[in-house]
Order: C-alpha cells, then structure tokens, then sequence
C-alpha cells in the first residue's frame, strides 16, 4: 500500500509540476490538493516512510525586463547543499549565475532568451531535483530626437538608456559629433548622443546597434533633410543668439555678422565641414579680420552674392579667387596689412567687375601690378594702395573719375597723362622711384585738391601747379631736387600748410600772397627769407632750419600769430629789433649761427616766450646777462 500511495505522489508531483508552469497556484494550495488526490485514491495507511527526497525551486520568471532575476528556491536545511544548473538555453560570457550555491542567487541572461534552470538539493543519504523556467523580454532600444524647430539637414539624437553601441548611416552625409560633454572620451559615432550634420534634400537611415553578449540589436531612425539653415549656419559659428555680433533684417535674414578675431571663423574655409554656411546668401557686411586665413573662402564670392561691405584684413593670403567679380553689389572692401610675410602680387582681371565699389583699402599687401581692368571702377571714392610697389598704374587710371581720396603706392613710372582726369580727387599722394620723376603737365586740372603729399626726386613742378587753387595742405620731400618754384607760387593762396624738402636757394616774390599759411617748413639750399615775409599774418609755425639764411627781413615782426621759429643752423648774424612784435612767439631757436647781440626789444616778448635757443652762437657773457634781464621769465640755453 504504502509502494501505492508513493507511486501516486509522485505522478501527482509530476502532474502540479506541469500545472504551475501554466497556472499560479500557491503552495500550500498544489501541496493539499496532491495529498487529498493521494488520500482519494488509496486506501488507509500509516506507513510512508518510503517517499523519496523533494525540493522546491521556485516559481517560474518569466517575461522578465531587466536581464537578471533573482531566484527563490526553498531554504537549505542545515543539512543539505544545493547548487543552481543551467540546464538550457543560449550561453555565452553574459550568461551566469552569481552565487550559484544559494537559493536565492541571480541569474544573468540574454535578452529574447527562454532558460531552464535546476536547483539540486543533496543530503548525507538523498538528492532531490527541482526545475523553473525564466525568460526575458527582448532588448528595447529607444532613440530619442532632441532636434531643435530650426533643423532641417542636422540632428541631435540620443539613445534613451545610454546603452553602448555605434551608428551607422544610409546616405551621405557631413559629420557626426560627439554630445557626452564632460564623459569619457569615446569616437563620435560610438556616443548614445550625438549631433548629426547632413546634406540638403537627402534622405537618411541613422541605425543604432548594440551588442548583448553574443546577441545584437538595433533601432533606425529614418529622416529626410530639407535645405541648410541660416540659423544652423549661426550655431556652426557660435553666434545663434550673439546679436551684438549678428544682425538680422526685417524678415529674419542674417545681413551682418562680425567675426574679426574669432577663434570660430576659419569654418568660411571649410565647406566641406560646414555646408550650412552656404544659406548665408542675405549677407550684406561680414567682417573677417584678422582670422588667419591663408586661402579667400570659396563661399563669399560663390554665395554671397548680396555682400555690400567685406573686411579680410590682417589676413595671409597670396590670391583672389578668379570669381572675386561675382560680388557686383560690393561697395567696400578692405584687405591690408597681410601677415606672415604673404603677398598678394596682383589681382585677377574680373577684378574690374566690382564696378560698385566706392571704398577699397589695399595698403600693404605687395602688389606689383594692377589689371587694366582696374579703371572700370568708376564708382570709387577711396583708395589706398600704400605700402605697395607697383611698375605703373593703368593707362586709364583717370577714369576713375569719383575718386577723391588716394593714398598712393610707390610708382616705378611716372603716373600716367589721365590722372589728372580726376577732377574730384581732394587728398593725394604717391611715392615714385623714377630717377627724374614728373607730374602730368596738365595736373593744375585738379581744381579741387586740398592736400597733396610727393615723394620723390622731383626737380620742377608744371606751370599748372599753381591752379591748384583749393590746395590746403603740400609736402614735397623724399630727396626733391627742386630748382624753382613757379613765379607766381603766391597764387596757391588756400595753402595753409607747406613743406618743402629741397627747396631751392631763392623764393619766388609772389610766395608772401600765401596770406593763410600757418605752417611752413623749408630745408634745402634756401639763402633768403620773402623780404615781406612778414604779409604772412596767419603763419604759426615756421622752420627753416639747417639752411644758408644769413638775415631775418625787418618786417619778419609782422608775424604776429607766430608761436614757434626754428632757424639753427644757418648764418644769421642780426635779430631784427621787430622781433619785439611776435607777441604770439613761444619757442625760438636760433642755435648754432652767428649773432653777437640782442636787441632791447626782446623784452617785449617776457610775458610770452617760453623757450629760447641761443647756444652756438658769437656772443659775449655780458650780452647773454642782458638778455637774461630781458627776459627774466623765459628758459633760455645758451651752452
């Protein structure tokens, strides 16, 4: 009876085993309804020593999320061992369990993977067996898009649980960038958070796989890019926001940006880094000095086709572009002062295309030649080629017949009979290194000149000089030879300021007529000073220094608006007694001539002179103490 009843048990043992793997009932109650089928089914008896050893391993897991469980098998008596078995399923290095000697261990799996597990209990005399199933759901990968409104070829995606793994993309695209700021360095399409940089109208498969042990998985993220942003464009720059760098028009299109020394503005030369740049297309001004850029950016003469205003000075490079006369609408364009050492010998022939320009500063960039081209760009008001060193200006230079300021190169030839066809030109001047430089004969057609600045061995000016009537300011020096000046000098009667390097022995009589002249300065072989020098009422500074003056004209004393007079280094021998008169004088230098005395009159100017030169002279020690008593309040050097 009793072999019956254990027979019985342990078919309904078998038979509650397979129950729970489909229904879930409690213990207590598979462990009542076993025995009452047993008490059902036999008949009486006390003897059931012969049931064999059990165990209980706990329910089935099933469905699990994560990919690790903890078990739940029945306590150990203090007699018994047990020991967790995989007995099947997929198993490779992720698949283990943690302290497999404990009811209550974890087991490790693989996602989308089912296990059957046994728990062996074992005693001094028995071993019993009990089996679970577990199993867990598949691994879930969800990419988040964190993109903002404005992106139309970029992305910023992120992997939600941060899971390892690496990108792959259908379609060709720009770059992808790490977004783990602050984490560990890893390759940019390793990172669960990346930014996507694509092409325009393109469609694109962004696949993030990761592996799982042996297992692999993967999510796609399908997108289809439209046209470049100006505002992608902005944050490539690190200007999105940064108004007092960008400035936008009514319709939100950028028309300025300032980059001048921005650590961030070599990406103009990147274009295939940074596409985006080429939605600027409203630009109006940009400004790019300084920046270090030894090649012109393609993408200002190929896209900025709006451009009014461009600033590449202090920059490296040694060409235009070809194309540079795209840029129709230029209205100001600067590029001086390279660095490095670069030149830029000569401009491209569409060069002449600029035809708006009014405004083009090229000092200092080693130019040697300008295209005849040049002379099409008829709008120009400002020029500055100084620094340069050029063979000859173009043949039709004149035609440049807006042009009012022009800071000129230094010249192998002479400039050519046109130039004086610039009859708006106000400012002028130009270094020539001809051995016998000359002005067009014609040049006095410049009526409206106001300062006028040669460098050069000039020996004569034309008789035209002298219809320069506008004339304010001239400088002439640089090694002039001049022999004369014209006769009738005096009629440049705007001059109010005049230097002369190489002035010759004798002024003409006409120069007192210069009736607004404040500043003069004269070196050279000059031996006499205008007899009626002193018409000059207006004159404020004068030097004459260095020179073969051997007196001062009496009426020298009508200079009374002058504050400052150099004459050392001459022959002088008198002072004139109207000295008196120069109630205006503050400084004096008469050093290093030939005067013995010094007249009374000199005591007029005690309240006014400040500083008197005297040393190098012939006069006695009791003349200098009489001149001390004259003039008790000024500082006078007599050694």
């Amino acid at each position: 009876m009793l072999k019956f009843i254990a027979n019985k048990l342990k078919n309904y043992l078998k038979l509650m085993k397979d129950l729970r793997s489909t229904i879930n009932m409690s213990k207590i109650y598979q462990l009542a309804l076993i025995f009452l089928l047993c008490f059902a089914s036999c008949q009486k008896d006390d003897d059931i020593q012969d049931i064999k050893y059990v165990t209980d391993a706990g329910t089935d897991a099933l469905n699990i999320e994560e990919f690790k469980v903890q078990l739940n098998a029945s306590e150990l008596k203090s007699d018994e061992k047990g020991i967790w078995i995989i007995e099947s399923g997929l198993i490779d290095e992720q698949v283990f369990i943690e302290n497999k000697d404990n009811p209550k261990a974890v087991f490790h799996g693989l996602p989308g993977e089912k296990y059957k597990l046994i728990w062996k209990v074992t005693n001094s005399k028995s071993t019993a067996l009990d089996t679970i199933a577990v199993s867990f759901n598949t691994l879930k990968i969800e990419i988040e898009n964190l993109s903002p409104s404005f992106y139309k070829t970029r992305l910023h995606l992120q992997v939600k649980n941060q899971i390892k793994g690496k990108w792959t993309v259908e379609g060709k695209y720009v770059n992808i960038w790490n977004q783990n700021f602050g984490g560990t360095s890893i390759p940019d399409e390793e990172s669960p958070n990346i930014k996507f940089f694509g092409l325009e109208n393109t469609p694109y498969k962004l696949t993030w796989t990761t592996k799982y042990g042996s297992k692999s998985f993967s999510k796609t993220f399908e997108f289809n890019s439209g046209v470049f942003q100006q505002e992608e464009a902005l944050e490539d720059l690190a200007l999105l926001g940064d108004w007092s760098r960008v400035k936008k028009d009514n319709e939100n299109n950028v028309i300025s940006i300032h980059l001048g020394g921005d650590g961030y503005a070599w990406r103009f030369g990147a274009m295939d880094k940074y596409p985006a740049l080429q939605s600027l297309t409203h630009l109006k001004k940009l400004t790019l000095y300084g920046d270090g850029f030894y090649t012109f950016p393609e993408v200002i003469a190929n896209k900025y086709l709006d451009l009014e205003v461009l600033d590449f000075s202090g920059n490296a490079i040694s060409k235009l572009p070809e194309n540079i006369g795209n840029l129709k609408k230029l209205d100001s364009l600067t590029i001086y002062n390279n660095q490095d050492n670069k030149l830029l010998p000569e401009l491209p022939a569409s060069f002449g295309n600029l035809t708006n320009l009014s405004y083009l500063k090229l000092s200092g960039m080693g130019l040697t030649t300008l295209p005849e081209s040049f002379s099409n760009l008829r709008k120009l008001q400002f020029l500055d080629l100084e620094g340069n060193f050029l063979d000859k200006l173009p043949t039709n230079f004149g035609n440049l017949v807006m042009l009012n300021t022009f800071r000129g190169p230094n010249i192998v030839q002479n400039v050519p009979a046109s130039f004086s066809k610039l009859i708006s030109l106000k400012f002028c001047f130009f270094f020539s290194s001809n051995a016998n430089p000359s002005l067009p004969g014609d040049f006095g057609k410049l009526v409206n000149l106001e300062t006028l600045t040669l460098y050069g061995k000039y020996k004569t000016l034309p008789k035209s000089f002298t219809s320069l009537k506008n004339l304010k300011q001239f400088q002439i020096s640089g090694g002039s030879l001049l022999t004369s000046l014209p006769d009738d000098f005096g009629a440049l009667t705007s001059l109010e300021t005049l230097i002369i390097n190489g002035v010759p022995s004798n002024l003409p009589a006409s120069f007192s007529n210069l009736k607004n002249l404040k500043n003069l300065q004269l070196t050279g072989s000059l031996q006499n000073l205008p007899v009626k020098i002193g018409d000059l009422k207006k004159l404020e500074y004068l030097a004459v220094d260095g020179m073969q003056i051997k007196e001062i004209p009496e009426s020298f004393g009508g200079l009374t608006s002058l504050k400052f007079f150099n004459a050392a280094s001459n022959q002088i021998t008198v002072i004139p007694a109207s000295f008196g008169n120069l109630t205006s004088i503050l400084t004096i230098d008469l050093s290093y001539n030939k005067i013995a005395e010094f007249p009374n009159s000199l005591s007029n100017l005690s309240n006014t002179l400040y500083d008197f030169t005297i040393r190098g002279n012939n006069f006695r020690e009791d003349e200098l103490k009489k001149l001390q008593k004259l003039l008790p309040k000024t500082r006078i050097t007599p050694y």
